[in-house]
């Protein structure tokens, strides 16, 4: 007896020395669930009701997000700004399930949209988003514009009546359907997940009923994500053919698509080229973004440089020297120096 007692507590002292040492699981990711609410009035859009709540959701889901990505970065001993986690809580945060309910309460009726979401902190690389800041920051900056643009318009829809208010309802119902595949795509580029976000983009262009600035914006999204790819010759087809289709660039900024083509042109050494697409992209923008600014200083520099390359110096043997068999060494080291500046 005392020796299966021994065994037993051996067995088990073993066991527990496997479960010590062994590594840590991960973590599952963190559940979240986010309700968004809208009364409807006279003459609302059931449709319309329903989105505006899903975005008002989807608004919560991405505060919920922050704690989560906040905790995080703690554990990594990370120093995150407050507009860092709300630009990587909006990149990482995934809505795998939605529910809308209209209901009636006392003689209004209301839609409730319940959103269940994740952010898998386990998957979160920090450091890569880190590091591609500067494009998770612009996208991030697009889809809080966008979603500002469809408060502002369903605050005017709430005001308007008759046919100002179906007209501004017709817009409003198709920023929304539109809003939420770019929404999605945009959140695939800033995790990196570029196949994704062009498999989704590539189902709207093949309907041949979108057309104007909800085309143009799809042609541009999906071209950055093939320069996300480095497939830069698809890219530049997407990024051209957004420029050639009719948009105004009031609703989406269709005119990045004039500063990735810059971007790659000045990758090929095409300065000129890339002087004007960034221009272009400056002129119609709001003057605010500093990585533009820098961009398009760069190609200009590296335009006029090479309009203009430094003088050739004599070599020796122009000034009687044979050393060196007439190799100018200064002009070769300084020809690397530049290039080792351009490359930096």
């Amino acid at each position: 007896m005392i020796q299966k007692i021994g065994r037993a507590f051996l067995l088990l002292c073993t066991l527990f020395c496997l479960w010590a040492g062994a590594p840590a699981a991960e973590a599952a990711p963190q559940m979240i669930e986010a309700t968004g609410v809208y009364i409807m009035g006279d003459n609302d859009s059931p449709k319309i009701a329903r989105d505006a709540a899903r975005q008002e959701a989807m608004r919560a889901a991405v505060e919920k997000a922050g704690v989560y990505v906040e905790s995080y970065s703690r554990t990594k001993n990370l120093q995150l700004t407050e507009d860092d986690v709300k630009m990587i809580s909006g990149a990482v945060l995934k809505v795998i399930k939605e529910d809308s309910v209209p209901e009636i309460s006392g003689t209004t009726w209301k839609y409730t949209v319940h959103l269940t979401a994740e952010v898998d902190t386990d998957n979160i690389n920090l450091q890569a988003i880190m590091a591609n800041k500067a494009e998770v920051e612009k996208l991030q900056k697009e889809r809080d514009a966008l979603k500002k643009q469809n408060e502002e318009l369903l605050q005017a829809y709430k005001k308007a009546n008759g046919q100002e208010k179906q007209k501004i309802g017709t817009e409003l119902e198709n920023n929304y359907d539109y809003g939420k595949i770019f929404d999605r795509s945009m959140g695939y580029i800033q995790r990196s997940e570029y196949t994704r976000a062009i498999d989704e983009l590539t189902n709207l262009l093949e309907d041949r009923s979108v057309k104007g600035n909800p085309r143009a914006y799809a042609y541009c999204l999906r071209g950055r994500a093939y320069y996300g790819l480095n497939r830069m010759h698809e890219a530049l087809e997407d990024l051209s053919a957004a420029d050639n289709t009719t948009h105004d660039n009031k609703t989406y900024p269709i005119w990045r698509s004039h500063q990735y083509e810059g971007l790659i042109y000045y990758d090929e050494g095409r300065y000129d080229d890339a002087v004007r697409e960034l221009e272009t992209a400056w002129d119609y923008s709001d003057k605010q973004d500093m990585a533009l600014a820098d961009d398009l200083r760069t190609a200009r520099l590296a335009a006029e440089r090479a309009k203009n390359p430094p003088a050739q110096e004599p070599r020796e043997s122009d000034n009687g020297g044979s050393r060196g068999n007439g190799i100018n060494w200064t002009q070769i080291i300084t020809d690397v120096i530049i290039h080792s500046m351009d490359k930096g």
